[in-house]
């Protein structure tokens, strides 16, 4: 019984002659062979500079917009830094540090005395005692 499942390889291939659609041009103008062109591939990976000649224009604007989109992140970030009203962001950061007080200290009753009688604070009680001869 033979199965009509192809090689995982085969199929990203397909995807990327999908992507790719100059490729069935050169086949058909019988420039390159699918055996070439698929042995090129899987030796030199999608992401080949060779490549690039045979996208689409439409995928080549697609590959640019979402460059722009991931360098304006940064300028989008450092405007919102600029709009940000900084004793809105003290008043907040103060809440926050006094939230994370306080949950320190809620902790702290929870934990069991017998290690806190090894904080420094408690040490000697009264390091100058003087005793009477």
């Amino acid at each position: 019984m033979a199965t009509n499942q192809k090689h995982p390889s085969i199929e990203k291939f397909k995807d990327f002659v999908k992507r790719h659609p100059k490729l069935s041009q050169e086949v058909k103008a019988k420039k390159k062979t699918w055996q070439e062109l698929f042995e090129e591939w899987y030796l030199l990976g999608e992401e080949d500079e060779s490549w690039k000649s045979y996208r689409d224009e439409e995928t080549q604007e697609d590959s640019t917009e979402k460059t722009t989109k991931s360098t304006d992140v940064i300028p989008q970030l450092l405007q919102s830094i600029k709009k940000m009203d900084m004793n809105q962001m003290q008043y907040h950061l103060t809440n926050v540090n006094s939230a994370i007080g306080n949950i320190q200290q809620l902790i702290s009753q929870f934990i069991p005395n017998a290690t806190k009688g090894s904080s420094p604070t408690q040490g000697v009680k009264n390091p100058f005692s003087f005793r009477k001869d």
